[in-house]
């Protein structure tokens, strides 16, 4: 499958991590920076930062 994307000048000032982004995979930097498309976080993210908050809640109540 082929995708034709517009031609695109990099901007003038660019972010460590949008450089990155753009030097690893143009699509993604193309779908995040320039459409503002965001990944959906993963379900081990979501499950990780819950835990995270209830160990945190959990402490607190116990200082």
């Amino acid at each position: 499958m082929t995708i034709k994307l517009e031609e695109y000048t990099l901007p003038e000032h660019m972010s460590y991590s949008a450089f990155s982004t753009y030097l690893t995979c143009g699509y993604q930097y193309y779908l995040g920076r320039l459409l503002e498309k965001q990944e959906e976080p993963s379900i081990w993210s979501v499950g990780g930062s819950a835990f995270h908050l209830a160990t945190e809640m959990y402490d607190r109540e116990n200082l």
